[in-house]
């Protein structure tokens, strides 16, 4: 979720046109409160949603009497945004199940539980609380025991007792592959014959979807029995069901992944399966990733890689350095996953690699902002790393100027300690969007400020920032709990 939200500011904020200082005359107070209020309305499109999810990001309690407000609203949407805003203040981050048993709305209850699961909202106490409500569907029960599965919490195979007959061959399936984990295989010979009367598309794409969810829930059990049921497959049905035995079952995996290598030498599956042997986190030996290589610079590059996992950090970083001279997108990501893992010093040379690499062109293409974001985060988490990312951000700001502005945007949405201290750095260096940006990171990590940044604070509410919406609804907020007005304001907004 956090990488999803910091590229729709960032989004926002590179398409976004410059707003007007409409405000500039007007009290920064009953600015800030406008901004807000302006939220609180029902939108056709949805932007409301938007401005609601900038508000949550800010994480502060100080705000449940707004959310509150948003759960009377007759607006699904805006009751969704309040709920949710309750639940990512409250103590344990979750849900209350009380509150939505009571609701007595199944359509927002099935709602609210499909986007708490999304944003890891539900907790085993509210996990199991919900089945409290008289009406689950197969939907809701499925999914809340797929849940407690995958946090490793007790569940009883009679609270799916009803779900493997369902209708829905994917709610079938899955609580099928879940009944497995209780040793219970009556529902699975029944979605067995379910499959045998599908099309050959149908069956592929529910078997992917199915294979998919196992690995994400974590049933070992079923993993088995999806490589029995795609054997004779070569779609992603298959794929999927390696992918997910190598992730559940290491075992099974690492032996139908050197079955695959040893039978298929094509390009394409050996860099398939050589992603899949890198990312497997148990299983794979040092020697099996030796059967990868073909000469191929890729595939070499590869086997390296994986067979340096597990050695002295000078060794890993040194094929690691060589995979993204070599590698792809998705060798990419690889790499970003395991830099955290190495010290700063061999770390920290390979995220600027990253930086070099997807900043080559005077425009980052949309598929490795990912890996931009990654690489930024990384380095704003190592104090000694600051000043050459400064340094190197300011270098290339004229020639890239989306490196500055993803930058920024991921500085802005951080309220990390580290982020801030590169925020008061930056400030002064930069135009005046990129400015605004620092002061909302350094406001966000609630970093003393001047009374002239203060009133800084409230014209970016106002627009005069040049900034996104999303921003400026932030920093309308966050003005407010600078000068000690909050409260007026909730009270404003909520009468």
């Amino acid at each position: 979720m956090k990488f999803s939200v910091t590229l729709l500011l960032a989004a926002l904020w590179f398409f976004s046109p410059m707003a007007s200082a409409q405000y500039a005359h007007a009290d920064p107070y009953e600015t800030a409160v406008t901004q807000i209020q302006k939220a609180m309305y029902p939108s056709t499109t949805g932007i409301q949603h938007f401005r609601w999810l900038s508000l949550r990001l800010l994480n502060d309690p100080a705000m449940n009497p707004l959310f509150e407000s948003l759960t009377t609203q007759k607006d699904v949407a805006l009751r969704v945004d309040g709920f949710m805003g309750i639940a990512l203040v409250s103590a344990d981050k979750s849900l209350d199940a009380a509150r939505v048993i009571q609701l007595n709305d199944p359509a927002l209850r099935r709602i609210l539980i499909t986007e708490a699961l999304g944003l890891d909202l539900l907790k085993p106490a509210a996990l199991n609380g919900l089945f409290k409500s008289t009406d689950l569907t197969n939907y809701e029960r499925t999914l809340l025991v797929a849940e407690l599965n995958r946090q490793g919490q007790p569940w009883d195979k009679s609270l799916l007792a009803d779900a493997p007959a369902d209708p829905a061959a994917e709610v079938a399936g899955l609580a099928s592959m879940l009944l497995l984990e209780r040793a219970d295989e009556g529902g699975w010979q029944r979605f067995l014959r379910t499959c045998s009367q599908l099309t050959p598309d149908d069956r592929t794409a529910l078997l992917t979807q199915l294979a998919n969810a196992a690995r994400q829930y974590h049933i070992v059990a079923a993993a088995r029995p999806l490589l029995e049921l795609t054997n004779t497959s070569t779609g992603p049905d298959r794929m999927a069901a390696i992918a997910t035995a190598v992730s559940v079952v290491p075992e099974a995996g690492r032996e139908l992944l050197l079955e695959k290598i040893k039978t298929d030498r094509s390009q394409s599956n050996l860099v398939r399966m050589g992603l899949l042997m890198l990312t497997a986190k148990k299983g794979m030996q040092a020697a099996d990733f030796e059967q990868l290589r073909n000469g191929d610079p890729l595939v070499e590059a590869m086997a390296t890689a994986g067979a340096a996992i597990g050695t002295a950090p000078a060794n890993q970083a040194s094929a690691l350095a060589a995979l993204l001279e070599n590698g792809n997108r998705s060798t990419t990501a690889y790499v970003l996953n395991i830099t955290p893992t190495l010290p700063p010093e061999f770390s920290r040379p390979l995220l600027f690699k990253v930086l070099a690499r997807v900043c080559k062109n005077n425009v980052i293409r949309s598929e490795d902002q990912i890996s931009t974001i990654q690489a930024v985060q990384q380095l704003l988490r190592m104090p000694a790393a600051q000043p050459e990312l400064l340094t190197y951000i300011l270098q290339n700001s004229e020639k890239n100027v989306q490196l500055l502005e993803i930058a920024m945007s991921i500085v802005a949405d951080s309220s990390d300690a580290s982020a801030a201290a590169f925020a008061r750095n930056i400030r002064g260096k930069l135009p005046r969007r990129g400015d605004s940006m620092a002061l909302l990171a350094l406001a966000k990590n609630f970093t003393p400020l001047t009374s002239n940044e203060i009133v800084e604070l409230g014209s970016i509410a106002s627009g005069g920032g040049k900034v996104d919406e999303s921003s400026q609804i932030q920093a309308a907020w966050l003005y407010l709990k600078y000068t000690k007005r909050e409260k007026d304001a909730i009270a404003q907004l909520t009468r």
